[in-house]
């Protein structure tokens, strides 16, 4: 897991992405957490049982994140998921989609 968590840290610090998520053992959180904040980013944590998800990245996207989080994830509204996964760096058109069938519109295949 180190090796991820690096490739995010290097990812952020490029720019490339403006925010990510690892999902570690509880007893790792702290760890994971102190390295994030070594190297200037943000992060918040929710707890998930025995495991932790860490988004960390800018600051501005972790405040976002962190007000979506007062819930599970399964229950962000279409617009809050869409949100995450964007700024997750998730592909754009798919999320698009999986907007659209949150919403529950029919998608056509050509327009």
């Amino acid at each position: 897991m180190d090796d991820v968590l690096n490739a995010y840290i290097y990812e952020l610090k490029k720019g490339t992405k403006p925010m990510a998520l690892i999902t570690v053992s509880s007893s790792l959180r702290e760890k994971y957490c102190e390295k994030i904040r070594k190297n200037n980013l943000a992060c918040c944590i929710q707890n998930i049982g025995c495991k932790d998800n860490i988004f960390f990245g800018s600051k501005e996207c972790i405040d976002i994140i962190s007000l979506f989080l007062r819930k599970k994830l399964s229950k962000l509204t279409p617009e809050q998921d869409f949100i995450l996964g964007i700024m997750l760096g998730y592909n754009r058109i798919e999320q698009c989609k999986r907007y659209l069938n949150k919403l529950n519109y029919t998608l056509s295949t050509n327009s």
